[in-house]
């Protein structure tokens, strides 16, 4: 048991840690603040969305985090048509999952590219066909970093050139995905096209917020 001496430096030490919590987190919450505030004017008039900002024994990636809300949650199964009940859970709301999130960010946000694939992507960067067949089991076009990543180390290239076809990846990919959903829910034409872009820009809102992540 502690004694009255004992329990007094408990409280002490426990109120202690506790501001020390409170503005340490203050601190970060202000550092956190100006990096994304960098972070913005960085990707300003460009098509990055992720930046890395590093110290001598951590660093930062800011990105931009898309939430997608629904204004319409009637008018999904016109969008969806047959994969509707595979990719929305109705509850009380509608819940999308992240794969039909990320899609419908990308068709809001016009962050798609027709007329091209993931494959032909690639084609152009693999430097010889074992590469290409790596790149094929590894880059989605479903995460950034991850494809950027890959890229760099199998297609020898540079950061710079690998972010921008990891960009140009995920739109085609998008597109890919896009004309998938349609096959399986209508077919596709350029009527039908045009119309499920027109329900999903009804059905949906897309805010774009930055957030940073921290590593070692």
């Amino acid at each position: 048991m502690l004694n009255p001496e004992e329990i007094a430096k408990k409280v002490d030490r426990m109120a202690e840690i506790k501001k020390q919590i409170t503005d340490l987190s203050a601190e970060s919450d202000e550092i956190e603040a100006e990096l994304l505030k960098q972070f913005e004017a960085d990707v300003v008039d460009t098509k990055y969305r992720t930046v890395k900002y590093c110290g001598e024994n951590a660093k930062v990636t800011a990105a931009y985090s898309d939430s997608v809300k629904m204004i319409y949650p009637s008018v999904l199964k016109t969008i969806f048509g047959a994969a509707y009940k595979d990719i929305v859970t109705e509850e009380v709301s509608y819940k999308l999952s992240a794969n039909a999130k990320r899609l419908l960010a990308a068709l809001y946000k016009k962050e798609y590219m027709r007329g091209s694939t993931v494959e032909d992507c690639l084609s152009r960067i693999a430097p010889d066909d074992k590469a290409l067949k790596a790149m094929r089991k590894v880059v989605k076009g479903k995460n950034f970093e991850k494809d950027k990543n890959n890229l760099i180390k199998l297609g020898k290239i540079s950061e710079e050139l690998a972010s921008d076809y990891a960009y140009m990846i995920s739109e085609a990919a998008a597109w890919q995905e896009f004309e998938k959903l349609l096959s399986v829910s209508g077919g596709i034409s350029e009527e039908r096209i045009a119309e499920v872009l027109e329900y999903i820009n009804a059905a949906i809102t897309v805010e774009e917020t930055p957030k940073i992540t921290i590593s070692e």
